[in-house]
């Protein structure tokens, strides 16, 4: 390999590191604000909004802009294909989300970040054009941090024992058909429903949990519906990642602030 082009990659990769680097213990992220807190009152969608996602999605084809922490799926009049994802590789600053398979059943989007509260129809998303396709603005990450501490987490790789946590500002409700459903609750009674892998199979018996963290199958009569919380000033969900890539919306908070 010629000498220019091997140090141009590894200027790089020095660039993409030190990017990634920017949140608390390596978490992709604008860093753990200690200041930084949300009301726990719902916020359900307005009659006149966008509903966009639907059922049938298996697949999550995330890009993460790591200079505005704002996050785009695939979506529009032009999305990548499955079949074009598994090899397509952004340029910068835009880098690849961990492919996740998901495990809700529906998917109702109704509202881009920045956009206000009382839009409608299609006021109410935003799309960008990257790479030759259409991509929806899905969601920006407003915090992150590790749990229980910041040296777990490094990137998006979390360390056995930890979890990473990413408060992202995302207008969408998330609906479990059940039976089973994956629940994960911390010591201080906040719960977690699972809604990726990183394989498509849960596992309950292998991950590496924090101190007091419990996950279990939990089996549900009804369609479980979950909701943002922030009330009328934002759209937050908390998204924790366990070390074996296995990701959870935060759905039952045990106070009316958090943290």
């Amino acid at each position: 390999m010629p000498m220019g082009v091997r140090m141009r990659r590894i200027m790089a990769l020095l660039i993409i590191g030190s990017l990634l680097l920017v949140g608390c213990g390596g978490q992709i992220g604008p860093g753990n604000d200690p200041n930084f807190s949300f009301s726990t009152a719902r916020t359900s969608r307005p009659d006149g909004s966008a509903c966009l996602g639907g059922e049938g999605q298996t697949v999550a084809k995330e890009l993460i802009n790591i200079r505005t922490f704002e996050i785009v799926i695939g979506g529009g009049s032009n999305p990548m294909s499955d079949a074009d994802w598994p090899s397509f590789r952004p340029r910068l600053p835009w880098s690849k989300n961990s492919t996740r398979y998901l495990l809700f059943n529906k998917g109702c989007f109704f509202r881009s970040p920045g956009v206000a509260a009382n839009c409608v129809g299609d006021a109410c998303v935003k799309f960008v054009e990257e790479f030759d396709h259409t991509w929806l603005l899905l969601t920006n990450v407003a915090n992150a941090t590790c749990l229980p501490d910041t040296t777990g987490c490094q990137g998006d790789q979390v360390k056995p024992g930890f979890m990473s946590v990413n408060t992202i500002d995302k207008c969408q409700q998330l609906a479990f058909n059940g039976p089973t459903i994956y629940e994960l609750s911390d010591p201080a009674g906040n719960r977690y429903v699972m809604h990726a892998t990183a394989t498509g199979t849960p596992d309950t018996s292998t991950v590496q949990l924090p101190s007091g963290w419990q996950l279990q199958a939990k089996t549900i009569d009804a369609t479980l519906v979950i909701e943002p919380v922030g009330g009328d000033n934002g759209c937050y969900y908390n998204i924790v990642r366990d070390n074996l890539v296995q990701s959870y919306h935060q759905y039952v908070y045990a106070g009316a602030q958090w943290p």
